[in-house]
């Protein structure tokens, strides 16, 4: 049930071309809400039929179905049936327990019990279908139609319906062994035939339809993500038509699951977010605020070029104003001086902070306040290499670019801002990706490391957090993979 306007928990995420992506979960679980209303009745007969035929007429515990298993199972001298009722399954798969020991069995009978008494069938049913496990930690039939078969349950043929329920005794175990996955769907359909829930001519249609398992890897989002990736939500469907775009999106998860260190990835094209990964979780992009290094140089170098700075005004590569904070520098200058330009390339911390103060470092202040959108207080003299009083977030500072040089595509000094990171990105990239710009930042000790990767009219973000041993080079071999993830993505998905 939603309880407040922000909370998403449940809802299922679809890109902008309405392919499954996610669902948004506060535990790291797959679900997705399920409304039983909505599902055809065949979900609840096949179900029952397969599960337990004796559902609407027995309470928590069937002593018939047991005392058949039980007979049954003696008789063959190991385990073919059980005795489960569809209660017995769901309080087992609330309880998070598979072992199979008495103590827990007594658990699964009291909780089953308490169902019974709580829940009307249809309500159990509905928790059943909202509950239950479906491999890959996924939990509920929407979630597992949406990651199996990119199709919303209410839409899934006979036969799909009754792949779902071939998963249930054991999903992990038929998802791995495609042989004994079509031995039992085909027990399953001859059960229902047997037991004339379906007839010959729907067995024969069953028989022949082929099966197409997807792999969707659906996406975790947490719930304060949301608000920057929804173009649409429905309260009534429980659903998120996002601006991901699902190609990229993938690629994006993929490097972040492989990277050694905590990641995070964003981009931002036409104005909308298009990707968004990290280890720390979705919201973290979006949440976590911190110091950004070098990255808003480029900022400052067309505001003070905007404002009479000169092309070949040379500033001191050392301390010229005796502040009260250190300026280190990762590279000494091998220069006393350099141009504003030459400053950017090297992303010299003197020349800058030198500058800012030659104009006025107020001015400077409020400037990046501006483009930032922030208040003016969060900005001190250090801002101009990166630091501030509550920081920036990756998206904060990915979307401040995009804005910054869209809204300045004829400004000059602007583009000869974007033509210095070029230069930056050819040196980089190791001259792949020519229409690319680059900008890389530090923070103190290297604890996180900043790259804006920009073309046309996407920008992407990247945050890494946490240093190689006894590595504290400026990079860290940072770079080397944004290159080896850009060169995968133009490969496969999109076009530079």
């Amino acid at each position: 049930m939603q309880n407040n306007f922000n909370d998403y928990n449940g809802y299922a995420v679809f890109c902008h071309d309405k392919k499954p992506v996610g669902v948004v979960s506060f535990n790291g679980e797959r679900t997705a809400h399920c409304d039983i209303r909505k599902l055809p009745k065949s979900y609840r007969q096949y179900l029952t039929a397969i599960e337990d035929k004796r559902f609407y007429q027995h309470g928590a515990i069937d002593i018939k179905a047991i005392t058949r298993a039980l007979y049954e199972n003696i008789k063959t001298g190991k385990v073919v049936q059980g005795g489960s009722t569809i209660t017995q399954q769901l309080a087992r798969n609330i309880l998070r327990d598979n072992r199979k020991n008495f103590v827990r069995k007594l658990k699964e009978i009291f909780l089953a019990l308490e169902l019974e008494k709580k829940y009307s069938k249809e309500e159990i049913l509905e928790l059943y279908f909202n509950k239950v496990f479906w491999g890959k930690k996924i939990y509920g039939l929407r979630a597992a139609s949406l990651e199996y078969f990119s199709k919303e349950p209410q839409h899934l043929n006979t036969a799909e319906q009754l792949a779902l329920l071939t998963f249930l005794r054991g999903p992990n175990y038929y998802l791995k062994n495609e042989d004994k996955f079509l031995k039992r769907y085909d027990l399953l359909s001859r059960t229902l035939y047997n037991r004339k829930v379906i007839t010959a001519k729907k067995i024969s249609k069953i028989k022949k339809t082929e099966i197409q398992i997807h792999n969707n890897n659906l996406e975790i989002f947490k719930n304060d993500s949301i608000p920057f990736i929804a173009d649409n939500v429905s309260v009534k469907h429980r659903s998120i038509i996002s601006s991901l775009n699902k190609e990229i999106q993938n690629e994006a998860t993929r490097f972040i699951t492989n990277c050694k260190y905590p990641t995070s990835i964003i981009c931002i094209s036409n104005g909308k977010v298009i990707v968004v990964a990290s280890s720390n979780g979705s919201d973290y992009p979006f949440t976590f605020k911190t110091n950004v290094g070098s990255t808003l140089k480029p900022f400052i170098y067309t505001f003070l070029r905007e404002n009479g700075i000169n092309a070949d005004d040379q500033f001191s590569t050392t301390n010229i104003y005796n502040l009260n904070w250190n300026i280190r520098e990762v590279q000494k200058s091998k220069k006393d001086f350099l141009t504003l330009k030459e400053g950017l390339l090297l992303s010299n911390n003197n020349v800058f902070v030198n500058a800012s103060y030659q104009f006025g470092i107020e001015k400077v202040l409020s400037f990046l306040a501006t483009v930032t959108n922030k208040p003016t207080n969060n900005f001190v003299p250090a801002s101009v290499l990166g630091a501030s009083i509550e920081g920036i977030s990756l998206y904060e500072l990915v979307n401040s670019y995009y804005n910054f040089f869209q809204s300045r595509k004829d400004n000059l000094f602007a583009q000869e801002s974007i033509s210095i990171l070029k230069e930056i990105a050819i040196e980089k990239f190791e001259c792949e990706f020519y229409n690319s710009f680059l900008k890389t930042g530090t923070t103190n000790f290297n604890r996180e490391r900043f790259a804006i990767v920009g073309y046309a009219k996407s920008l992407f973000g990247f945050l890494r957090q946490g240093n190689e041993v006894d590595d504290y080079s400026k990079e860290g071999n940072f770079i080397s993979n944004i290159l080896s993830f850009l060169k995968g993505i133009s490969k496969r998905v999109y076009k530079w």
